[in-house]
C-alpha cells in the first residue's frame, strides 16, 4: 500500500484508461467509420483490399456509400488528373489505424463478416486501437509531468486535464478516431522525447523526436508547427547552452530530419502516384480555408456556438499559468508561449472556426493540453503554500464537475452541436432538460443533405431583392440557345441581404414548355468567394405534369450558407445545360431576413 501511495500518478493513470475504455464500451462503436472520419481511414481499404488509391474503381466505393452510409456526399475526395480522385485528407490517422485494421480484416471473414474494410469487425478493432493510442499517450503524458511535479501533483494534473477539459468527450465519447485524441499521444511523445534529449543527447532520442514530429505533420499538415518545441526548448541554463549542445551533436540533428522526412514521406508519396505531383493542395472548396488575415481568433475562445474558454475553463487557468512559468522556469516559457500563440492563430484563421458538428468544446486544443498542463501545474506549484491553494482547489474542483456535467449535457443533446447561443446556453445552464420553446433560441438549422425549405415564415420579414421581366428583350421574355446558355441575373453581396447570420432566399422563374418541350433549364444559386463559388444548387423544372404551349413555374428555397466575409456574393441565373432554345420570364429572388 505505501508503495502504491508513492506511485499514486501511476494508479491515476491506470484508472483513468479504465475510466475511457468502460465509456467507449457502453457506446458500442457502430457507426464510427463515418464523415471525416471516413476520409482518414479511406486509404486503407483502397490499398490494401482494392490495390486502388487513385479511387478510379467507382464501383467497390459506390458499394460501401449504399451498403454503410458513411456520408452524405464524398465530400472526402476531390478530382484529380485523368479521373482519379484524391482523398482529401492526409494519411497519418490511417497510419495509426493500420494495425488494427490488419487485425480485423484477418478476423472479418473467420467471423462471419464481409472483409470489405467496413463492417462491424473493423470498426470496433479500430476504435479500441486508437483507444489505446490514446491510453499510451497518459502515460507518455504521466512521464512527462514527473520531469517537473511531484508524483501527487502528476496525479492532479491527469485527473484536470482528463475530467476537467474535452479530453473525455473526445477520447471515449464521440471523437475516439478524430485526429484530436491521437495527437495528443504524439504530442506528449515529442515532448517526452525533446526532454530527454536535451537531458542526455542521444541518437535514439534524436530519432524519435523527429519521427514523431514527422508523424504530427502527417495527421494534420497545419501541425507542422510542432518543430518550434523541440527547436524552442531548452535546459535552464537557456537557449545558447543548447544550441552548443546542438552543434556538439550536428549527427544527432541530422538523424532527427530524417526521421522526419521519413515519416512524412508517406503523403508525398502518395500525392505524386495520384496525381503526379509531390505537393497538392486538396482544399480546393472555395467555402473553406484559412482567413489569415482575419482570424476568428475571438469567436474561437469565447463565442457561445463552441468556444475553447466558455465550455473549456480549464484552458483559462492553463493558459493564466503562463505567468508563472515566466517567473519561474522562464526557459520553458518560450517554446510553450510561442508555440500556443501561432497554433491557436493557425486553428482560429479557419474558415470553419467551430469545427462543425461531433465535438464538445474546440476540438483541436485537445493536443495542446499535453503542453498546457505544465503551466497549470507551475500555477498549482505556486500556490501550494500559499493560502489561496483551498480556494483554487475548489474552484478547479467546481470547473471538473462543470465540465463533467456539460459533457452529459452534451451527450444527451441538450448542449446542441453547433447552433448554440448566448440565449440558448443561459436557458439549459444547469439543466437536465430542455425548457419548453428554448430551442427557439438556436441558431438556424442547416441541412446535411441538401433539402431545404422555409417553414416559419413569420420569423422574418419580406423583400425582393431581384426581379427581372426581361422586357429589354424581344416579347418580354430571355431566350436561351446553345450560343446564349445564361441569362442574367442577380450578384448581391451578403452584407446587402442581412445583418444577421443567415438569411433566405426563394428564387424562381418561369420557363414556356411547348409539344416538344423534353429537358428544361436549371435555375442555379451559388455564393462566391474570390473567384470560387460554393453552396451550388440547381433546380430544373418538372415536366412531367406541366401543361404544354404554358408558362411552368419553378421555384426553390436556399439557405445561405456560413459566408466567409460578408463581402461574398450570391449568384442567380438560368442556364441552358443540355442546349435547345428555351423561352424563360420573371427570374425572382426574395430574401427572407430574420427579424
Amino acid at each position: 500500500m505505501k508503495h502504491m501511495l508513492r506511485r499514486r500518478s501511476l494508479l491515476t493513470a491506470w484508472l483513468l484508461c479504465a475510466l475511457l475504455f468502460a465509456l467507449r464500451w457502453v457506446q458500442p462503436p457502430t457507426q464510427t467509420l463515418t464523415w471525416d472520419v471516413f476520409g482518414y481511414y479511406l486509404y486503407l481499404p483502397a490499398i490494401v483490399i482494392h490495390d486502388d488509391p487513385a479511387l478510379k474503381n467507382h464501383a467497390w466505393l459506390d458499394d460501401v456509400m449504399a451498403t454503410y452510409d458513411p456520408s452524405t456526399t464524398l465530400y472526402q475526395l476531390v478530382d484529380g488528373p485523368d479521373g482519379a480522385r484524391v482523398i482529401k485528407y492526409s494519411s497519418g490517422m490511417a497510419l495509426a489505424c493500420a494495425p488494427w485494421f490488419l487485425i480485423a480484416h484477418a478476423l472479418a471473414e473467420p467471423m462471419g463478416f464481409p472483409a470489405d474494410g467496413f463492417s462491424p469487425p473493423y470498426s470496433v478493432a479500430v476504435t479500441f486501437g486508437v483507444l489505446l493510442w490514446v491510453m499510451l499517450g497518459l502515460f507518455l503524458f504521466r512521464s512527462v509531468l514527473l520531469r517537473f511535479f511531484s508524483d501527487g501533483w502528476t496525479a492532479v494534473l491527469l485527473v484536470l486535464v482528463v475530467l476537467g477539459t474535452n479530453f473525455l468527450h473526445l477520447a471515449a465519447l464521440d471523437g475516439t478516431l478524430l485526429t484530436h485524441p491521437f495527437l495528443f499521444t504524439l504530442y506528449a511523445g515529442l515532448l517526452l522525447a525533446t526532454i530527454r534529449w536535451h537531458e542526455k543527447p542521444t541518437w535514439q532520442a534524436a530519432i524519435a523526436l523527429g519521427a514523431t514530429a514527422g508523424w504530427i505533420t502527417l495527421v494534420r499538415p497545419n501541425e507542422g508547427v510542432c518543430v518550434l518545441l523541440p527547436l524552442l526548448w531548452a535546459n535552464s541554463d537557456g537557449l545558447a547552452a543548447k544550441w552548443r549542445l546542438v552543434r556538439a551533436h550536428v549527427l544527432h540533428a541530422v538523424l532527427a530530419a530524417i526521421a522526419f522526412v521519413v515519416m512524412a514521406a508517406p503523403q508525398l508519396l502518395y500525392w505524386k502516384s495520384v496525381t503526379g505531383q509531390w505537393l497538392f493542395y486538396s482544399y480546393i472548396n472555395p467555402g473553406e480555408g484559412f482567413d489569415f488575415a482575419t482570424p476568428y481568433t475571438w469567436d474561437y475562445l469565447f463565442s457561445f456556438r463552441k468556444g475553447w474558454f466558455l465550455y473549456t475553463p480549464m484552458a483559462m487557468i492553463m493558459v493564466g499559468g503562463l505567468l508563472v512559468v515566466w517567473q519561474r522556469a522562464r526557459n520553458l516559457f518560450l517554446p510553450i508561449a510561442v508555440f500556443f500563440a501561432l497554433n491557436l492563430y493557425i486553428t482560429s484563421s479557419w474558415t470553419c472556426w467551430w469545427y462543425a458538428g461531433g465535438s464538445f468544446s474546440a476540438r483541436s486544443m485537445m493536443p495542446m493540453y499535453a503542453l498546457l498542463a505544465l503551466p497549470l501545474g507551475f500555477l498549482m506549484n505556486r500556490l501550494s503554500s500559499s493560502i489561496w491553494l483551498k480556494p483554487v482547489i475548489a474552484i478547479l474542483g467546481f470547473l471538473v464537475a462543470l465540465n463533467l456535467f456539460q459533457t452529459w449535457q452534451w451527450s444527451a443533446n441538450i448542449i446542441s452541436k453547433d447552433r448554440m447561443t448566448g440565449a440558448y446556453y443561459a436557458a439549459i445552464f444547469g439543466r437536465t432538460s430542455i425548457p419548453s420553446n428554448a430551442e427557439e433560441l438556436l441558431l438556424v438549422q442547416r441541412s446535411i443533405t441538401g433539402e431545404e425549405q422555409l417553414i416559419d415564415e413569420s420569423r422574418y420579414t419580406h423583400h425582393i431583392a431581384y426581379r427581372n421581366t426581361f422586357d429589354d428583350q424581344p416579347d418580354s421574355v430571355f431566350t436561351l440557345t446553345d450560343g446564349a446558355p445564361f441569362s442574367p441575373g442577380p450578384d448581391i453581396a451578403f452584407r446587402s441581404l442581412t445583418g444577421k447570420d443567415h438569411a433566405w432566399l426563394r428564387v424562381s422563374a418561369r420557363l414556356w414548355v411547348t409539344d416538344s418541350t423534353t429537358s428544361s433549364p436549371l435555375i442555379v444559386c451559388e455564393f462566391n468567394h474570390e473567384a470560387g463559388s460554393y453552396k451550388y444548387k440547381a433546380l430544373g423544372w418538372d415536366l412531367s405534369n406541366a401543361p404544354k404551349n404554358a408558362w411552368a413555374v419553378c421555384s426553390f428555397d436556399y439557405l445561405t450558407p456560413e459566408v466567409r466575409s460578408s463581402d461574398d456574393h450570391v449568384k442567380a441565373y438560368i442556364w441552358n445545360q443540355q442546349g435547345g432554345t428555351h423561352r424563360v420570364d420573371d427570374l425572382q429572388v426574395e430574401v427572407f431576413d430574420p427579424r
